[in-house]
């Protein structure tokens, strides 16, 4: 693909992204129930494996399509195939994983071979495809076989085997750096893409605003929490779409590979900000549960920054030592709020 042809995102891509959105929803409500005022290591750990294998099957089509999408009928079918797919496996994604195992992991192995598919066909219309195709399918065959041999044992060893199946498929791109940048990525279709699935991580901010909202009663410490939450919300929205502007324009991408995973920490903090944003509303956690949360939500986003816009080019942001301030100063403030008022209630 010539450089200088702008891929944008098709109709398609939108519809791909918005399959995810129940998904996406469902891992960031594993962290949405308290228990005694309580969020348990178990909660953690579980949002972390399931958004992982989410943001992992929304990559692979993802990067596929930016480098070598036809969006010819075929390509339509196949890519609308995994969209099914993904509908099936959601309704499998669930914090308890024993009873919903074998659904997830059969959707998850057809939404990875359907892929595969993507990437063979590629290599029958464009002989740059080839040498990727063969290494990037050997390393997701190995490990969908890692994965799929998971069966074959119990719980707890079964979720070990299956993590380590998706680990083989996950570090794939890594060790094939030098035979991915035969074909870069897109420098304006890539961050577009990947900003289109920040809206709808922030979207699930104002889910949990609105949703709420409309559970509790009104209080003046609701309403000026709801407000707080939208302000944390919305300086996200900020921060990341002019690093997006200011950064990345006209910069050659090679293999993404920074921008790529460093997304994973920021979809990881977006959901947690999320779920702090809805417990401050209705304050259910205690003093140390809230600010557990939002250092683990602001650690995330910040790593994943850094990781995919560089430490200098966060540097150079203006007023940044202000940024985080008033956002430190304005979590501070709706937590203490907010258990001051869950102890009047009560």
């Amino acid at each position: 693909m010539s450089e200088n042809i702008i891929k944008k995102a098709t109709w398609l891509d939108l519809l791909f992204d918005l399959i995810f959105v129940f998904a996406i929803a469902k891992a960031t409500h594993i962290l949405a129930h308290a228990h005694d005022g309580h969020l348990s290591i178990n909660q953690y750990v579980i949002f972390v494996l399931v958004i992982i294998p989410i943001w992992w099957t929304w990559t692979g089509h993802t990067l596929f399509a930016t480098r070598f999408d036809t969006n010819d009928t075929t390509q339509k079918v196949l890519t609308l195939a995994q969209m099914l797919a993904v509908v099936f496996w959601s309704a499998f994604i669930h914090p308890d994983f024993d009873p919903n195992y074998l659904g997830y992991l059969l959707f998850y192995v057809i939404i990875r071979i359907l892929l595969m598919l993507m990437y063979w066909r590629a290599t029958r219309v464009n002989p740059l495809a080839s040498p990727i195709a063969k290494r990037l399918c050997t390393g997701f065959s190995v490990g969908l076989v890692v994965a799929l041999s998971s069966l074959l044992f119990e719980p707890p060893i079964r979720y070990f085997v299956l993590y380590a199946g998706i680990t083989i498929e996950i570090i794939t791109p890594l060790v094939s750096r030098d035979i991915l940048r035969t074909v870069p990525v897109s420098n304006h279709h890539l961050p577009e893409r990947y900003g289109l699935l920040t809206i709808i991580l922030l979207g699930e901010s104002v889910i949990m605003i609105s949703s709420t909202l409309s559970e509790i009663q009104w209080i003046d410490f609701t309403v000026g929490a709801a407000i707080s939450g939208f302000l944390i919300m919305a300086s996200f929205w900020w921060l990341y779409f002019d690093l997006m502007e200011k950064t990345l324009p006209g910069e050659r991408m090679d293999t993404g590979q920074h921008f790529i995973y460093g997304h994973l920490f920021i979809y990881m903090g977006l959901s947690i900000c999320a779920v702090f944003i809805g417990f401050t509303i209705n304050p259910e956690l205690s003093f140390n549960d809230h600010l557990a949360l939002i250092t683990i939500g602001f650690a995330s986003l910040l790593f994943g920054l850094v990781l995919s816009f560089s430490i200098n080019a966060l540097i150079k942001r203006k007023f940044l030592f202000i940024y985080f301030l008033f956002l430190g100063a304005i979590s501070m403030s709706i937590i203490i709020n907010s258990i001051a008022s869950a102890n009047l209630q009560r």
